[in-house]
């Protein structure tokens, strides 16, 4: 199965996120246990969270829009950037 990233997540500075709390809300976010989630620390810059799921996610919208909803429930202070108008980056394939 192919996967992309569909969303990227920043936190506040002063916040972090465990990767199990962060995969465990991603995955119910975009109603799937085939996604994953990876942390990019870039010199210099904030730490992102990259959040792939399946291409054939049936409903991205909806996992965004749950992903936000769940974030601020939990008390993040977050940017949430997604890939809705960028044009399609190439899958990648996890094994």
């Amino acid at each position: 199965m192919e996967h992309m990233r569909w969303l990227t997540l920043r936190l506040s500075n002063n916040q972090s996120i465990g990767p199990k709390v962060l995969m465990d809300l991603w995955a119910n976010a975009c109603e799937t246990n085939q996604s994953s989630v990876t942390r990019e620390t870039l010199p210099g810059k904030s730490t992102s969270y990259a959040l792939h799921a399946p291409t054939s996610l049936a409903y991205p919208k909806r996992a965004e829009l749950r992903m936000r909803k769940l974030l601020e429930e939990a008390g993040y202070t977050f940017t949430l950037g997604s890939l809705a108008d960028r044009p399609a980056p190439q899958p990648v394939r996890f094994r």
